[in-house]
């Protein structure tokens, strides 16, 4: 069992705006202006304000430059128990020398983004265990902007890839809809996204592997996947001695090995 006592005690020794600092984790010179709960909307409104004596600096070039406006923003945030969670902030735009009217950057969100990079990296996760519409309807976003979310998980494991640890893969296929099209996901065994590409075929998983360098293809030393002739395919041609690499998710054997037994039964 837990020992909540200090986590307890440290809830209730910061005010709503330091609280949300810290789950937000904003530092300097972001900080948290004001707290609104909407009961009537269900939503809790986080406002975020910047500290106008510190210089804005340039998204581009990150030389100090100066503010040509601001432009109000809103971001979804992860769920405050029943309340939807809202952020809000001004957002300086800077008149830079050498690349002009800018947005500056905001630390608790990618660029274009309505969603907290917090939000995003769990609805990442939740794509790993369920179908895109299973996700949609449970975290009450439309199909665009989960693909959305995907397109950008992409890209930062793109941007990222041979920083990442890719020696141990998992590879799954997500569901639009039962019956209806699938993704095929790549992450590596801290969770990290490093691909997600469309369709459930060889050709699905071998563009990732594709982008990898000979050197990385050679150090993979474990791929988990199902039992998909498809992905056994891609892997044999691409990755050296597959064969000793390819462990099968436990769910799907046992799935496989059930049918097998009640195959029998049914035909009798």
């Amino acid at each position: 069992m837990h020992d909540l006592t200090n986590a307890i005690w440290l809830d209730l020794s910061v005010d709503q705006r330091t609280l949300y600092e810290r789950i937000l984790k904003l530092s300097s010179p972001w900080f948290v202006s004001e707290v609104q709960l909407d009961e009537q909307s269900a939503q809790i409104i986080v406002h975020i304000e910047r500290d106008k004596s510190v210089a804005a600096q340039c998204p581009s070039c990150g030389q100090s430059a100066p503010k040509y406006d601001t432009r109000r923003r809103s971001w979804r945030h992860l769920d405050t128990c029943q309340f939807q969670t809202i952020v809000v902030a001004d957002v300086p735009r800077v008149n830079c020398p050498h690349h002009g009217c800018l947005t500056t950057k905001v630390p608790w969100a990618e660029d274009k983004s309505r969603y907290t990079a917090m939000f995003e990296g769990y609805v990442i996760q939740w794509l790993k265990q369920a179908s895109i519409y299973a996700v949609s309807k449970q975290m009450k976003l439309s199909w665009s902007a989960i693909d959305g979310i995907m397109a950008r998980a992409v890209q930062r494991g793109l941007a990222r890839r041979h920083q990442l640890d890719t020696r141990q893969l998992a590879v799954d296929e997500v569901s639009f809809k039962k019956g209806h099209d699938y993704v095929t996901v790549v992450s590596n065994h801290a969770g990290h996204v490093l691909a997600v590409t469309e369709g459930r075929s060889a050709q699905s998983l071998a563009s990732f592997y594709q982008t990898m360098t000979h050197s990385e293809q050679a150090q993979v030393q474990s791929i988990s996947m199902d039992m998909s002739p498809a992905y056994l395919k891609a892997t044999r041609e691409h990755i050296q001695q597959a064969h000793r690499k390819i462990s099968f998710d436990h769910f799907h054997v046992v799935q496989k090995l059930n049918e097998a037994l009640w195959l029998p039964a049914k035909r009798s």
